[in-house]
């Protein structure tokens, strides 16, 4: 999977992962660059709808001596045969790229694993990916998750940039271990209330459902002696799809808990909460049982 999309947009969750390394040019090689470790997170404005960078986990000192992460700016590095190489630029990294992207490292959030929801608290499911411009970092898109076993059956909830509100603490995820009243340990990502009328795409439903359009004319005569047994077929699924659905939310809501309380044994507000949120993703245990 690519970094950027072919709309000429950066993939949040495609930027996860990959390999980061900095540009050490020297007299003998002008083009030396040294591997810096891999894309942990990306970084979001506390009040913006903005990506301001990302966060690159470097490898532990001989393997013990844990080391911090480094901040890249947004627009301080370029594309290399499927790589990410910082810029050899003070303005790329660290602090010299807050002072010159104007913010403050550690008022500034990671989406990814957030809850999505409603002003009335109305919940939609977790942010699994976020969709923005490899410049300026502004956001297009926010992708809606149920996790992996809704997805594919239900698909995903694309939401608009003017649709989303943006981060708001007090509800939805818990972002670190705090008393019960500490309303500042929860956090979510706003949307309005218009996505409530919003459609899912790209699941296995949807897909079913464009085939049985296209074959419906052709199909008339056989429908109408099968209807009731279709009917009845039909009728007999609809739990068992709901208890899916249900079952998948329960454990994304599980994982991003646990996700959350996880944050709280490490220092600052990163830690690792999306080291955690993606394992909770992919070990998908929300199947249902029989």
């Amino acid at each position: 999977m690519t970094e950027q999309l072919e709309s000429g947009l950066v993939s949040a969750a495609a930027l996860t992962g990959m390999k980061v390394w900095m540009d050490r040019p020297t007299k003998n090689g002008p083009d030396a660059v040294k591997k810096m470790g891999k894309v942990r997170a990306c970084v979001f404005h506390p009040q913006k709808k903005r990506c301001v960078g990302f966060l690159v986990k470097r490898p532990d000192v001989a393997w013990m001596f844990h080391r911090a992460d480094l901040f890249v700016a947004v627009n301080g590095y370029d594309v290399v045969d499927g790589s990410l190489v910082i810029r050899d630029d003070p303005a790329a990294t660290d602090r010299g790229a807050c002072k010159a992207l104007g913010v403050d490292l550690d008022a500034c959030v990671l989406w990814m694993g957030l809850a999505v929801m409603c002003q009335d608290g109305t919940s939609f499911g977790t942010v699994g990916d976020v969709l923005f411009h490899p410049q300026t970092g502004t956001v297009e898109t926010l992708v809606v998750s149920k996790g992996a076993t809704a997805n594919t059956l239900l698909g995903r909830l694309n939401v608009p940039a003017e649709d989303i509100r943006g981060f708001k603490r007090g509800m939805g995820t818990q972002l670190y271990m705090a008393d019960d009243d500490d309303e500042r340990a929860l956090g979510c990502i706003v949307v309005s209330d218009c996505v409530k009328q919003m459609e899912v795409s790209g699941g296995a439903a949807e897909k079913a459902g464009e085939a049985t359009a296209v074959a419906a004319d052709k199909a008339k005569r056989v429908v109408r002696k099968v209807r009731p047994q279709a009917q009845a077929a039909v009728d007999a699924a609809k739990p068992v799809a709901q208890k899916a659905a249900q079952a998948a939310g329960e454990a994304v809501d599980k994982g991003a808990f646990v996700a959350g309380r996880q944050i709280g044994r490490a220092t600052g507000m990163f830690g690792n909460f999306a080291d955690n949120f993606k394992k909770a993703m992919e070990s998908d245990d929300s199947e249902p049982k029989a």
